[in-house]
């Protein structure tokens, strides 16, 4: 046997974390333990080892710490690839506006005033029948974005409703979710989007209420407390629903007790634990700027409180998946929602199918196998890498794709503490 070349063990409050990037499996030694642990994981192969350790072996076999020595784990990690992108589960993102009625700066869209018609309601009804019945898919996710698709209430509710009823007759399995800023939602609308199947909303604050009012701007200054409560309105007549409640940090609004405190107020302890709440830096700054410190303390106050706390699982963009594409509402597609509307690569026609402009983007893509420094780092089993569309720049650009991360052993490193402290626990 052998130790597998994607393992961690990472010191960690007076103990070690033992992970592994490919399974995503881990533990926590005791210092007492560690040395020998460690050494048994190393060198699986010693003759004393196989028969003093051997269920703790066969565990670590089971869960990807150790393999047979002729295994292949860059084949492995290829393999898991393609198969995570060739899934049979559909996902149809619709953005049914550019429009919004907030304008955050850190905002990817461009808010024009270009809308769905009612024609192109037509066509995507067309499209999610045709589609799901010619691909073999056996599950399907509608995905609604915007702008704000609460604009489009219209059209969300008649789509929505269309892809329940289908996938209901044909026995396949339905999920639909919706990305708002919750502002254009009311207690009549959260039971009806309930019924007609939507299970997952996700409403972004940005900081504590002060903040939050600052950015996302609205007559009344009421901002924060209109996202809260219609998240608990959506707890409260929504069975089996996820409420993801969205953090946009940065470091001049990462203040963990009053945005915990701020949420507090509106959200009694009975409800918390169906909410989950997910901290994101801004995309656009640096990693490097935002206090460690702070997002630790943000989750163990998250986590206090009874809430859920979004798992860290780094995993393929969905651009990567086959089974996935993003109606515009000009009626044009694309495999990623941050494109322009001049420059999208395919078109939603009268018949429901998408002809593509040129090669199939799915096709396109650059594997990590490709001009990929990805592929022979440590860190790629749990990282995944740069999204496609950042893939193909680079590799159009400089001739090879690179890592994103400056300082990627930390940031790699603290990312999976934080994984493994909010995911099930198991201790040796």
């Amino acid at each position: 046997m052998k130790s597998s070349k994607f393992n961690y063990f990472i010191p960690h409050k007076g103990k070690y974390i033992f992970f592994n990037g490919m399974s995503k499996r881990f533990f926590f030694v005791s210092e007492k333990n560690y040395a020998t642990f460690l050494d048994v994981v190393l060198h699986p192969d010693t003759n004393s080892y196989a028969q003093r350790y051997a269920p703790f072996l066969e565990r670590m076999k089971r869960e990807g710490f150790v393999l047979d020595k002729d295994t292949d784990e860059t084949e492995l990690l290829r393999k898991k690839f393609e198969a995570q992108r060739n899934e049979d589960l559909y996902m149809l993102m619709i953005l049914p506006t550019y429009r919004c009625n907030l304008s955050c700066w850190y905002c990817i869209q461009e808010h024009q005033n270009v809308n769905l018609t009612d024609e192109m309601v037509v066509r995507i009804k067309r499209h999610i029948k045709k589609y799901l019945t010619e691909s073999g898919v056996k599950r399907f996710r509608l995905s609604w974005f915007g702008g704000e698709p609460l604009i489009a209430y219209k059209h969300l509710v008649d789509i929505t409703s269309y892809a329940q009823s289908f996938c209901k007759k044909h026995h396949i399995t339905y999920f639909s979710d919706v990305t708002t800023n919750s502002l254009l939602l009311t207690p009549d609308r959260i039971v009806e989007l309930g019924d007609i199947g939507v299970r997952m909303f996700q409403i972004t604050i940005d900081g504590c209420r002060e903040k939050h009012n600052q950015v996302k701007r609205n007559k009344d200054n009421t901002a924060f407390d209109k996202a809260l409560s219609n998240i608990l309105e959506i707890v409260k007549n929504i069975p089996n629903v996820r409420c993801v409640l969205r953090i946009n940090y940065s470091a001049e609004t990462l203040e963990p007790e009053k945005i915990v405190n701020d949420i507090n107020e509106l959200i009694p302890a009975e409800y918390r634990q169906r909410i989950e709440i997910s901290p994101h830096r801004i995309w656009q700054l640096d990693e490097a700027s935002i206090s460690n410190n702070k997002i630790d303390k943000l989750d163990s106050m998250v986590q206090n409180e009874n809430y859920s706390l979004g798992a860290l699982d780094r995993g393929l963009c969905y651009v990567d998946y086959k089974h996935f594409n993003c109606i515009f509402p000009n009626g044009n597609v694309d495999k990623c929602e941050n494109e322009s509307l001049e420059g999208l690569k395919g078109v939603l026609t009268e018949t429901g199918d998408i002809v593509w402009n040129g090669v199939h983007p799915f096709e396109s893509y650059q594997t990590l196998s490709d001009k990929s420094e990805c592929a022979q780092c440590k860190h790629v089993a749990f990282c995944m890498g740069p999204c496609p569309k950042r893939r193909n720049e680079m590799a159009q650009n400089s001739g090879r794709i690179t890592c994103m991360h400056p300082d990627k052993d930390r940031i790699i490193q603290d990312v999976i503490v934080r994984y493994c402290e909010n995911m099930s626990k198991c201790q040796l």
